[in-house]
């Protein structure tokens, strides 16, 4: 036989194979190539088995009409019923060459009720052993003795970490502990904002809905705080993290425009020994351990050698505390934010200058009155915390008294009145009378006792 004569033979030997194949299957074979290839795309993940949904279905439309459901491919049918992705899992640390300085997270142990206001008024709803309050701009999470999560207020991008009502308290989806559990791993959920709307939660993630794990530290976190679109933590070594939105210099590191989504993944502040973490909306604090103020590059020198143990900023102010149970405040104070009376500021001169071709008003030059050194807030007792809203303040005395002051046109300052206090003022009403306080909390607009 010739070597065409063996071809066309050949030839024909594997069109009778594929007419055997037809009459057996029903199925073309390129076909069922073409389903074979694009089954792999949906094992990647539901994100790129999502963006291929109408190709799969186009492909699958053109064989099932004639493929007998024995006959299709197994991984035809993985394809069509893609599997949830697992949230990540805690990974252990990475052992320190720094030995440890600070010991892990622990849970306050004196349970109390959760006082809210305007005036303050106990959260019947909230009944659980609360003993710990913490608030952002507009929601407000509480913290059982048992180590359950409760939230309530605004959940626009997910910021409560459940479902359901905004506005009656709901346990946090997917903790079995708080968000530093007792291991000192860090939990995080909702997104960051940048000044041209949602950045994002990570750079795979826009929105977190439920509480994910970070695995981005080398060693267990003691502390955490948030400001408007960052945060930092504290390792049990003394070193701090940084994260989010750092146009600002918030992050304590250059954040180029083009790589901002950088910024979204912890990183290390150039620090050493930090004792304590502080942040306001726009800005960032570190305690070193000898009581030192640090903000990457620069040292505040007016607090050098005052024993400061805790810092905290509101949106455009700020306010330090001392070991010894003294408040001194800094920065915008137009609405007292500063505690301090008028007389005691000095004018910002930003103001003057609003237009240079016109003298600036007496209300324009009254718009930002300011204090640039911190200065000691005189009228108040020995305090043991404090905390900082964006533009009003809440302290806690020696005595379980809570003194509030600054802008409270939202009665954020729990006096009835729709009225800024120029200084730290006694928080009075009948609910709270008589009952010790042990933490505060303060957000944008509101404010939060935990009271027994």
């Amino acid at each position: 036989m010739t070597l065409t004569k063996r071809a066309r033979k050949a030839a024909g030997d594997l069109s009778n194979a594929e007419k055997r194949r037809k009459v057996q299957t029903g199925v073309d074979e390129p076909k069922v190539k073409a389903v074979a290839k694009k089954a792999p795309v949906a094992k990647r993940g539901v994100a790129a088995a999502r963006g291929k949904a109408r190709a799969k279905t186009s492909v699958k439309a053109r064989t099932t009409k004639k493929m007998t459901p024995s006959a299709e491919p197994e991984a035809t049918q993985e394809a069509a019923a893609p599997q949830k992705p697992m949230a990540p899992v805690a990974k252990p640390f990475i052992k320190s060459r720094t030995e440890p300085v600070h010991a892990l997270a622990t849970r306050a142990t004196v349970p109390g009720t959760v006082h809210v206001f305007g005036m303050p008024f106990p959260m019947d709803s909230l009944d659980q052993q609360i003993v710990d309050v913490v608030s952002g701009g507009l929601h407000t999470m509480a913290l059982t003795l048992d180590g359950k999560l409760w939230s309530w207020g605004c959940n626009d991008q997910r910021a409560l970490g459940r479902n359901g009502e905004e506005n009656v308290p709901g346990l946090v989806e997917g903790l079995d502990g708080i968000a530093i559990t007792r291991d000192g791993h860090v939990y995080s959920w909702g997104t960051f904002r940048s000044a041209e709307g949602i950045m994002g939660f990570s750079e795979e993630t826009e929105i977190q809905a439920t509480p994910a794990v970070i695995n981005n530290f080398r060693e267990p976190i003691v502390n955490l705080c948030a400001g408007v679109d960052h945060a930092l933590a504290l390792s049990v070594s003394g070193k701090v993290y940084a994260w989010g939105y750092g146009q600002q210099g918030q992050l304590g590191r250059l954040i180029m425009e083009r790589r901002r989504m950088h910024g979204l993944t912890p990183e290390r502040i150039r620090l050493q020994d930090v004792h304590q973490i502080g942040c306001g909306s726009y800005h960032s604090f570190a305690i070193t351990k000898d009581g030192s103020i640090v903000h990457e590059p620069t040292q505040v020198a007016a607090l050098k050698g005052a024993n400061i143990i805790k810092i905290v900023g509101g949106e455009h102010h700020t306010i330090a505390l001392t070991a010894e149970g003294k408040l001194f405040s800094f920065g915008r104070s137009d609405s007292h934010q500063t505690g301090l009376p008028f007389a005691t500021l000095v004018q910002d001169t930003e103001s003057m200058q609003i237009n240079a071709n016109s003298q600036a008003t007496e209300d324009a030059s009254a718009h930002k009155k300011a204090i640039n050194l911190p200065t000691q807030i005189e009228s108040i007792p020995s305090i043991v915390d404090f905390t900082c809203g964006s533009n009003h303040n809440i302290a806690v005395s020696q005595d379980g008294k809570a003194y509030t002051w600054g802008f409270g046109e939202m009665l954020q300052l729990g006096n009835g009145e729709e009225e800024d206090i120029a200084e730290p003022t006694l928080l009075r009403g009948q609910k709270i009378d008589g009952k010790v306080v042990s933490k505060v909390a303060a957000g944008g607009q509101h404010s939060v006792v935990l009271a027994a």
